[in-house]
C-alpha cells in the first residue's frame, strides 16, 4: 500500500513538473503571440482611461485651447468647388498658405503649428516675389511658429554632394539643422535607439525664427497596428555629426514656454526629458505612450476652407458646424494647421478604429503641454512599464497566492472561488495601475495571466484529486462507524479531520451483555446470533443518534467514543444520555421478546430448557480522558482505533458493574464535564493497573428515579 501511494505521489510530481516545463517553453516560443494579446489588452485599458473612462473626473480633460485647422481630401474638394476662393489644382500655391498664416496670426495665437508638406521647391527663381520666398517671409516674420519637416532624402539641389558631408555644405540659416537641440542623455541605450539615420530636406523656407519640428511618425512595425507611441526627439546622423531635432510636440512645448534658444542644454536623465517645469517620461526606445483623451472629437477640428472663405470675404468671423464664431476665437490658442494625405487620414488607435491623424497629433501636443507639467495637480503622468524583474516577482507572488489559497481552502467550491478572485484581483490591479492618474503604470497582463491561470488550473485539479482521495479514505474508515449525519459532515468538511495519529480528549463508553454466556447456553446458535445482532442494532441506532463513534464490536460488547472525528462540548452529556437510553431500550426489548420455537430441534437436547425465562442484561461503563487515536495495525490490515489509559479504565469499571450488579457507572472525569449535574452515588475509587493513580467512580441514579 505504501509503495502504491509513493508511486502515485511521484507520478503526480513528475507530470506537474513536465507540464510546467511545457508551459514555459510554449510561452517562450510564442512570445510574439503574447505581445499581440498584450497590445490588445493595453488598447482596452487605454479605452477605459479616456476622459469619459473610469477616472475621468480626476485628471484634466482635453485642452480646449488646442484647435485644429484640417486639410484633407474633403476640405480640398470643398475649396476647389468654391468660386470665391478661385484656387488652382492641388497642391495650392505657397502664397495661399502664407496668406492663411498671416490671417490667423492677426488673432495672436499662442503657437501656430504648420504641419504641411513643403519639401520641394515651387519656384526656382529665388526672387522675393516667388512663392517660396513669400512663404519664407511669412514664417520668418513671426516667432511663435512651429514648422514641420520630414526626415527624407534631399532633392536634386543636393544630389551631387556626398550625403555624409551634406551639412558641411549647408550651414546657412535655411538649413533646419542649424537650430538643433543640445541634448544630454545619460542612458546610452536610449541614445542609440532614438537615432534616425536619414537625410534632411533643405528647402529655403526654414528661418532662424521658426522652430523646426519633425512630424511624428507611426512607430509600429505594421502600419495597420494601433498608434500607441510618440517620439520626443530625433537624432539625425550625418557622417560623424549628430543633430538632435525636436518633434512637433516638443517644439510646440518649447515655443509655448518661451524656450527659443535650442542650443540650451535639455537633459534626458533616468529616461526623463526635462524642459523647464515639464518632465516627460520616455521608454528605452525614446518613445512616450500617448495619454488618450477622447474617441474621435476631443479637439475642435475646423475645415481650412471655412477660414479661407472668411479671409477672402473680409469678415471677422468664420462658420463652423452651421454656427458663426468670431476670429478672436484663435487668440491665445494652440492652432495646428495639419494636412492629412489621402489613404492616411485615419489610424487604428487604442481608443478608436478610425481616429483622424489631426486628432492624434493634437493629443500628442496636449500630452507634452499639460501632462508633463509638474505644477498641474490634475495631470495624467506619462505611462511607464513595470520593470521585467518586478513583473516576474509580482507574477510569482500571485501564483504563490493561488497555491496558498488552494492549500488552506476548506472545500473545493471555496478553493475555486478564491482562485478566481486572485485572478480577478490581478486583472483589476492592472486596470487600476494603468487608469488611475496617480500611478499610470503598465502592468503586463497577457503572459502573467497565462501563468496565473495555469497555476490556478493545476492547483485546482491537484486540490480536487486530494480532496476526493481524502473523502474516500474517510468513507472507508468511518463509513460503518458513525451516523450518516456525522459522515456527511466529515465528507463535506474533510479539512477539519486529522487522520494522523494524535492524542485527543474523548469520552469512552463500553456496552457489555453481561449474561452473554447464559443466553448462549440456553439458545440455538442461529437464534443466539440473531438475538445478539438485534441488540447491537438497537444500540448502534442510539449511539448514532447521539453522534457517537463505534470503535469496535468484540464478542458480547461494543466500545464507543465521543470527541472524534467530530468534537462537541456536550460529548460527555451525549455519552450519558446514550447510555441511559440504551438501558431503557433493552428493557423494552426484553418485554417484547417472543418465545423461540424449538420444535425443529432435538427435544432431548432442550427438554428442560425454558427459553422464555431469560432477558438481556446490559452493563455500561463511561470514562473521559486523553487517548491515542490513529490507524493501528500492519501495512495490510489495520483499524482506526482508540488506545490508552482512558480505555483501560473501562475494563475495570465493567467488572465492577457485573460484580456489584450496577447498570451504569461513570467516572469523576466524565461527571466534571457536564454543564448540569445529575444524580449519582459515589461508589469509591478504582486503582489503575500498574499505577498508583486512582479514579473515582459513581453509579447513575437518574435511570432508577425515572422508572420508579
Amino acid at each position: 500500500m505504501n509503495f502504491k501511494v509513493e508511486y502515485i505521489n511521484k507520478l503526480k510530481i513528475t507530470i506537474t513538473t513536465l507540464l510546467v516545463i511545457f508551459l514555459c517553453l510554449f510561452a517562450y516560443f510564442f512570445k510574439d503571440f503574447f505581445n499581440i494579446v498584450e497590445n490588445k489588452l493595453i488598447d482596452l485599458r487605454s479605452y477605459l482611461s479616456t476622459d469619459g473612462g473610469l477616472y475621468g473626473g480626476k485628471f484634466v480633460h482635453a485642452d480646449r485651447d488646442i484647435v485644429i485647422v484640417s486639410v484633407n481630401d474633403l476640405t480640398q474638394y470643398e475649396a476647389a468647388r468654391s468660386s470665391e476662393l478661385n484656387l488652382t489644382r492641388w497642391p495650392w500655391s505657397r502664397v495661399v498658405w502664407a496668406k492663411l498664416i498671416n490671417f490667423i496670426e492677426k488673432q495672436n495665437p499662442k503657437v501656430l503649428v504648420v504641419d504641411l508638406n513643403f519639401s520641394n521647391y515651387e519656384d526656382m527663381s529665388r526672387n522675393y516675389t516667388s512663392p517660396d520666398m513669400v512663404l519664407a517671409d511669412a514664417l520668418g516674420y513671426y516667432d511663435n511658429i512651429v514648422l514641420a519637416t520630414a526626415l527624407r532624402t534631399p532633392y536634386r539641389e543636393t544630389a551631387n554632394y556626398d550625403s555624409s558631408k551634406i551639412l558641411d555644405y549647408f550651414s546657412n540659416p535655411y538649413s533646419p539643422s542649424s537650430d538643433t537641440l543640445n541634448m544630454y542623455i545619460d542612458n546610452k541605450t536610449l541614445d542609440e535607439n532614438i537615432s534616425y539615420y536619414a537625410h534632411t530636406p533643405i528647402p529655403n523656407i526654414f528661418t532662424n525664427s521658426t522652430t523646426m519640428g519633425v512630424t511624428n511618425l507611426v512607430t509600429s512595425r505594421n502600419k495597420d497596428e494601433n498608434v500607441r507611441y510618440s517620439q520626443p526627439v530625433y537624432k539625425l546622423i550625418k557622417g560623424n555629426k549628430e543633430y538632435y531635432l525636436p518633434s512637433i510636440a516638443l517644439a510646440t512645448l518649447m515655443k509655448k514656454e518661451g524656450i527659443g534658444k535650442l542650443a540650451e542644454e535639455i537633459p534626458i536623465e533616468n529616461n526623463i526629458l526635462k524642459v523647464g517645469k515639464h518632465k516627460i517620461r520616455l521608454n528605452d526606445n525614446g518613445q512616450v505612450l500617448i495619454n488618450w483623451h477622447g474617441h474621435g472629437d476631443a479637439y475642435t477640428d475646423i475645415p481650412v476652407n471655412s477660414l479661407l472663405l472668411s479671409m477672402v470675404r473680409g469678415v471677422n468671423y468664420f462658420e463652423y458646424e452651421n454656427k458663426k464664431f468670431p476670429l478672436s476665437y484663435f487668440t491665445d490658442k494652440i492652432v495646428i494647421i495639419t494636412q492629412t494625405q489621402s489613404s492616411t487620414e485615419t489610424h487604428n488607435t487604442p481608443v478608436a478604429r478610425d481616429l483622424t491623424d489631426a486628432q492624434i497629433k493634437a493629443t500628442i501636443i496636449d500630452n507634452y503641454l499639460n501632462d508633463s507639467d509638474i505644477t498641474n495637480k490634475c495631470k495624467r503622468p506619462f505611462l511607464k512599464h513595470i520593470t521585467p524583474y518586478k513583473g516576474v516577482i509580482l507574477t510569482v507572488c500571485f501564483c504563490a497566492a493561488i497555491i496558498f489559497v488552494m492549500l488552506i481552502a476548506t472545500n473545493i467550491p471555496l478553493a475555486f472561488v478564491n482562485g478566481i478572485l486572485i485572478c480577478f484581483t490581478y486583472i483589476l490591479l492592472s486596470v487600476l495601475l494603468f487608469c488611475h492618474p496617480r500611478f499610470r503604470i503598465i502592468l503586463d497582463t497577457a503572459m502573467p495571466m497565462y501563468f496565473i491561470l495555469w497555476t490556478f488550473l493545476i492547483s485546482f485539479v491537484l486540490k480536487a484529486h486530494h480532496e476526493l482521495k481524502r473523502k474516500r479514505k474517510i468513507e472507508k474508515i468511518f463509513g460503518n462507524l458513525v451516523s450518516e449525519n456525522v459522515l456527511k459532515q466529515l465528507v463535506t468538511k474533510p479539512h477539519r479531520l486529522n487522520l494522523k495519529s494524535s492524542v485527543k480528549k474523548v469520552t469512552v463508553m463500553s456496552c457489555n451483555i453481561s449474561n452473554n454466556l447464559q443466553i448462549s447456553d440456553e439458545m440455538p446458535p442461529e437464534k443466539y446470533v440473531e438475538l445478539i445482532n438485534n441488540v447491537f442494532n438497537e444500540i448502534e441506532q442510539i449511539i448514532f443518534k447521539y453522534n457517537g463513534t463505534i470503535n469496535r464490536f468484540v464478542g458480547n460488547s461494543v466500545l464507543v467514543y465521543w470527541g472524534y472525528p467530530i468534537h462537541s462540548r456536550k460529548d460527555s452529556e451525549n455519552a450519558i444520555k446514550a447510555g441511559i437510553e440504551i438501558i431503557r431500550k433493552i428493557d423494552e426489548y426484553n418485554l417484547s421478546l417472543n418465545k423461540i420455537d424449538f420444535d425443529e430441534y432435538d427435544e432431548q437436547t432442550f427438554e428442560e430448557k425454558n427459553p422464555g425465562n431469560y432477558s438481556i442484561d446490559i452493563k455500561i461503563a463511561i470514562n473521559t480522558g486523553n487517548a491515542l487515536i490513529g490507524q493501528i495495525g500492519s501495512s495490510n490490515v489495520s483499524d482506526f482505533t482508540v488506545l490508552g489509559t482512558t480505555v483501560d479504565i473501562i475494563e475495570r469499571i465493567e467488572n465492577i458493574c457485573t460484580e456489584f450488579g450496577k447498570q451504569i457507572i461513570v467516572t469523576q472525569n466524565t461527571l466534571s464535564q457536564l454543564d448540569t449535574p445529575i444524580p449519582a452515588e459515589y461508589l469509591g475509587q478504582v486503582r489503575l493497573k500498574n499505577s498508583e493513580e486512582k479514579v473515582k467512580i459513581y453509579e447513575l441514579k437518574l435511570y432508577q428515579q425515572d422508572t420508579d
